[in-house]
């Protein structure tokens, strides 16, 4: 049997504050769900660039353009502090009348 690797999934409000966090993202960046849902996604984002990430990420909340190719190599930040690197792709969560009110990351390790 061939061991495929779990994607990570989270999910952010459009705020910025993680509303989804499964599994494979506990893996992936060593916070617990408990830890992760409710904080900021800078929780895993390396702190040079958290304001690099805030401007894009309203950018893209918006207007819903964004700047990202589909699928892109990242890294960002285990809960022990150390570098992960990993493939994103992200994509718009929508509320009722079509508006942004999230974003949503599939994430692989690279």
């Amino acid at each position: 049997m061939v061991e495929t690797p779990m994607t990570a999934i989270v999910r952010v409000d459009r705020n910025g504050a993680i509303s989804h966090w499964n599994a494979a993202a506990e893996q992936l960046f060593g916070f617990t769900s408990l830890e992760a849902i409710g904080s900021a996604l800078e929780l895993i984002i390396p702190p040079p660039s958290h304001a690099c990430h805030r401007d894009g990420f309203a950018r893209y909340v918006e207007s819903g353009i964004s700047t990202l190719p589909e699928t892109v190599v990242a890294v960002g930040r285990h809960k022990n502090g150390q570098p992960v690197r990993f493939q994103i792709s992200t994509r718009a969560v929508l509320d009722e009348l079509g508006a942004i009110a999230g974003v949503e990351g599939l994430m692989r390790a690279d």
